[in-house]
């Protein structure tokens, strides 16, 4: 097997795992392992194609952050330094304007997250409402994520707040807060929107799709 680690400060570009598919299968490796922070949502996109795109399968495996910490924290042989994560599924809604004259609006729907589990090595499908946190950008553009919108589905925090705030809330608000669709939104100049949910680990994993299609 083939491995390429990203950048220490920085994402995986498409470029890093194009150059490094190109290269593994002259050296008869027969799988290449992309390890990395985090990864570029083009470079995701190539290391999920790699096999059809280049000629040999590739797995990108996600490194905790921890490691950026070297002897501060204490290694155990139960801690898990290196995780294969799966990419989040929506959907997105459209919603026709019932006057002319009103925009096209969009809303974006959680559906779930394949989580591997190396304890195990098995893969188990989470709900989208049973995610600690997730994030929409409603106009990305491909360089920088924008909070757009902000959901925390799988926490027991809202009810704390329900109980201090002793009922001067409106319920509507706390089940969109935890909840798995987006509030409706125009599309944006650049024409995509990026989801990012929050594993259970602390990972990030984005997914970028057009609004078009």
């Amino acid at each position: 097997m083939a491995l390429v680690f990203g950048p220490e400060n920085g994402a995986i570009s498409e470029k890093l795992v194009y150059e490094a598919a190109r290269e593994a299968p002259a050296k008869s490796y027969s799988h290449l392992y992309v390890i990395g922070f985090a990864i570029q949502p083009n470079a995701r996109n190539l290391v999920e194609a790699c096999e059809a795109a280049v000629g040999i399968p590739a797995t990108y495996v996600q490194a905790t952050p921890d490691l950026m910490m070297g002897d501060l924290l204490k290694n155990m042989r139960s801690s898990r330094i290196f995780s294969v994560c799966g990419l989040p599924e929506i959907k997105i809604h459209k919603a026709k304007p019932t006057d002319k004259g009103e925009p096209l609006m969009y809303q974006v729907e959680l559906l779930g997250l394949d989580v591997f589990d190396p304890v195990i090595m098995e893969t188990d499908h989470r709900t989208g409402d049973d995610v600690p946190a997730w994030f929409l950008d409603t106009d990305y553009n491909g360089l920088c994520f924008h909070v757009s919108q902000a959901f925390f589905p799988r926490t027991s925090a809202w009810d704390k707040r329900k109980r201090a705030l002793q009922g001067t809330h409106e319920e509507s608000v706390w089940d969109h807060l935890a909840g798995t669709k987006s509030a409706p939104f125009e599309a944006g100049k650049h024409g995509q929107g990026a989801v990012k949910v929050i594993d259970d680990r602390g990972n990030e994993l984005l997914v970028v799709k057009s609004l078009a299609s």
